[in-house]
């Protein structure tokens, strides 16, 4: 199991209810995933629970497929990742990945 160290000065808090981890989320300006409505510039806290390769859309982007869970979410949510290069995608790589997108524009999609 990897294991995480917090080095230096700084502060925590411990989330130890889905009430603390809302209000967390609301203090800091992040829009937990069964929240999300579409057309919204938003900030987005999640854990990778599922990743397909990069793919090349119809047009001229890529898409970054992947699956998302954060305590409020009572199954994945696909996400769906777009830039105009592989090189400016997100460094994800694989299940377990903690992302975090600031201005992050939302779309909704059945299916």
């Amino acid at each position: 199991m990897d294991r995480i160290s917090a080095l230096g000065a700084g502060t925590g808090t411990a989330i130890h209810t889905l009430s603390d981890y809302r209000h967390h989320l609301k203090r800091n300006m992040i829009q937990a995933l069964d929240t999300i409505q579409a057309n919204q510039i938003t900030t987005l806290l999640f854990v990778v629970s599922k990743l397909d390769p990069i793919q090349k859309t119809l047009g001229t982007d890529y898409v970054l497929p992947l699956w998302a869970i954060d305590p409020t979410a009572s199954n994945p949510i696909r996400v769906s990742i777009y830039r105009r290069s592989v090189e400016s995608m997100p460094d994800v790589r694989g299940p377990g990945d903690i992302v975090y997108f600031e201005g992050a524009k939302t779309g909704l999609k059945d299916g």
